[in-house]
């Protein structure tokens, strides 16, 4: 227990004091952090997007950024997102993809995926599809299909554009008991978060382990049967983080990381000062980041807490 306690006194506190215009530091800055952003060889997606939004009672923000390993090298973002709606508004739709980076077009991949997720998703709404009747293989054949197309159309081979993804279907009210009964469906380590008081409870989304944490299992566009899928319960003014392992990786640093980002994240911020937090500096933690966060912006009533099930 002194050990411990040692080591608590010796590490850094999380997020430094801002500064104007820069991505925040968490623990401990990063020189790569710092270096000049290059340009890629060949025209590409900005190394910088981000969004804001409001639908009935959600408020959403969003943003990717292309990590310090990838724009001190002109290499593109390989991360992606996408947002949408149904056609009578009723449903957010969501899909956020990373690129593997061992595929040599993954954001061409990852574009792909979460178009095809978004588009699939909302057609099976819009035909009145309920969300547990969501098949959850043809919404991922569909996005492993259009990553096929778009590597065919180019010359490329299927494995030079791999991505994981995830998808999310959030109901725009709550039903008269208050809870919004969402869907969640992923492949890979892209993963989707629930803000439980000041931690982060995983909902979807595979966890690193073994002896090469980046190695990832699934992907598509060559697999469509390990995917994980279900319906989550979310209650008034809770918090749904959709990330990459860019984001996911910092909240593994610990209590106190998760701590920063709840902090942050606790209210809908300003969407400058979102892109912000999501291009966190921290050493050793260099691909690029990606989250999309939907707080349930409903009055807190006497809802039952969320679960999964």
């Amino acid at each position: 227990k002194l050990k411990e306690r040692q080591e608590r006194q010796e590490r850094p506190p999380v997020g430094r004091p801002d500064e104007a215009g820069r991505f925040p530091v968490l623990r401990k800055a990063s020189p790569a952090g710092t270096a000049p952003w290059l340009l890629p060889a060949t025209p590409s997606a900005a190394a910088i997007t981000a969004d804001e939004a409001v639908l009935g009672g959600l408020q959403l923000r969003a943003a990717s950024v292309s990590g310090p390993s990838h724009r001190s090298r002109g290499v593109p973002r390989q991360d992606a997102y996408r947002i949408g709606q149904d056609s009578a508004g009723g449903h957010l739709v969501v899909a956020v993809a990373d690129g593997m980076s061992d595929s040599e077009h993954s954001d061409v991949g990852a574009v792909a995926a979460v178009i095809a997720l978004v588009n699939t998703l909302r057609e099976l709404l819009d035909r009145g599809v309920p969300l547990q009747r969501i098949n959850v293989r043809e919404v991922f054949l569909a996005a492993a299909r259009q990553m096929y197309g778009a590597a065919e159309q180019r010359g490329w081979t299927a494995d030079e554009v791999r991505a994981v993804a995830l998808a999310a279907v959030i109901p725009a009210r709550p039903d008269p008991d208050g809870v919004r009964r969402c869907w969640l469906g992923a492949i890979g380590d892209v993963s989707a978060w629930r803000l439980v008081h000041r931690h982060w409870e995983r909902l979807i989304g595979d966890e690193k382990g073994g002896l090469d944490p980046s190695a990832v299992a699934h992907f598509l566009p060559h697999d469509v049967e390990h995917l994980p899928y279900g319906v989550v319960e979310m209650g008034p003014g809770e918090v749904m983080a959709l990330t990459t392992d860019g984001v996911a990786d910092a909240f593994a640093l610990g209590p106190d990381a998760q701590q920063w980002f709840a902090e942050r994240w606790r209210q809908p911020p300003p969407v400058g000062a979102f892109l912000l937090d999501v291009g966190f500096e921290q050493a050793q933690l260099h691909d690029d980041r990606t989250a999309v966060v939907v707080w349930c912006g409903d009055t807190p009533g006497t809802a039952a807490k969320g679960r999964q099930r």
